[in-house]
């Protein structure tokens, strides 16, 4: 009796031109894959959340729902948002580029392009797969033993390019912040908010050992949160809900992304512009499993600013969005000013009859 594979992976190919689909059919075929095909990205997504399949490959330039716009929708399902995507383009630029990686893709494929690329893509990008599969289902228990993090370095960051109010912050159980130093250009801000409030010594180490292990040049900021939320989620479980939003800074390229899966937007001061709200890009953390999130992109120049907040420091307004408002209009105002001066005026806007809050406020400069 001859032996089958235990495994024959799925593929969903998504693309509205009829060639293109048939000739990648064929090939997959051959080399012994499960195809799925859809012509547009609705139809698509619909098939993805009924197969589940194992990876997608997606159209860019399709009429209706284009494939960045289909990507993101995926990213934000709990059934799809697991899957490796890889684009199918003639977009090589890399304006194009950043928005697809944005939207949660793993690669690209140029057109036109060979069967032989295909194949190898497609290959590596299930391994890839798999092997994060292995590596989070292991990583629930590795960090319980893992050692403290090193916090000493002998990078020197640019001084007044980031202030906090208050100036030094007290443990709380309902925030935990840390930045994580990359290069002497380049730095990362994660801001967690749990609901209710459980974040203790121990849950705050676990998040220092995560970031020293999931952080750095082998991973994008996306998948930094996702790996943090994904595994505080299966220490603290249902005891809490996580919030959080990660942001990089690179001064060498001028550029900042963020991921925001938090309760609330974050404030984006360009010079001379009116501020910007980043909006949450996907749900509470861990309710993803491995998805990617999707995350944007931003040229931030020197004299810009981002400013991230716990949702502690909203606490003195009848509504969140009054909160914000005031908030985003306090940013702007003090836009002239050096940081530290602006990051204490926003701070003071936002206690009312010198409230004490349980939050942090944190701004950073370009």
């Amino acid at each position: 009796m001859s032996i089958r594979p235990n495994y024959i992976p799925k593929i969903l190919i998504i693309d509205d031109e009829p060639f293109n689909l048939e000739f990648l059919e064929i090939v997959l075929r051959q080399k012994g894959y499960n195809i799925l095909t859809a012509t547009n990205g609705r139809d698509g997504r619909n098939l993805a959340e009924k197969e589940l399949p194992d990876l997608i490959l997606l159209d860019i330039m399709m009429p209706g729902e284009n494939g960045f716009e289909c990507a993101t929708v995926l990213r934000l399902s709990p059934e799809t948002s697991e899957i490796p995507i890889i684009f199918l383009t003639a977009l090589d630029d890399a304006k194009n580029t950043t928005k697809g990686y944005d939207a949660g893709a793993v690669d690209f494929i140029i057109k036109p392009f060979e069967y032989k690329d295909v194949i190898h893509s497609i290959r590596l990008h299930l391994k890839i797969s798999e092997s994060e599969k292995q590596l989070l289902r292991s990583g629930s228990t590795d960090i319980l033993t893992s050692p403290a993090p090193n916090r000493s370095s002998d990078i020197l960051l640019e001084k007044g390019a980031r202030s906090t109010y208050p100036d030094e912050p007290v443990q709380s159980g309902s925030f935990i912040y840390e930045m994580v130093i990359l290069s002497n250009k380049s730095e990362a801000h994660l801001l967690l908010n749990f609901s209710p409030p459980v974040a203790d010594h121990e849950i705050h180490q676990k998040v220092q050992i995560m970031l020293a292990e999931n952080t750095g040049p082998l991973f994008t900021t996306s998948e930094t949160l996702r790996n943090v939320g994904f595994k505080l989620k299966s220490i603290i479980g249902d005891q809490s809900k996580i919030f959080g939003a990660f942001a990089s800074i690179d001064r060498e390229t001028d550029k900042l992304t963020v991921a925001n899966a938090g309760d609330h937007a974050l404030i984006f001061q360009k010079q001379r512009r009116e501020p910007t709200l980043i909006e949450r890009q996907s749900a509470d953390l861990g309710t993803l499993g491995r998805g990617i999130m999707p995350c944007a992109t931003y040229e931030m120049k020197k004299g810009d600013r981002l400013f991230m907040f716990s949702r502690g420091m909203l606490a003195s307004f009848n509504s969140r969005f009054e909160a914000i408002s005031e908030l985003k209009e306090a940013c702007e105002l003090s836009a002239g000013v050096d940081i530290d001066t602006a990051c204490q005026a926003a701070a003071e806007m936002l206690q009312r009859n010198n409230e004490k809050l349980d939050g942090i406020l944190v701004a950073i400069e370009g």
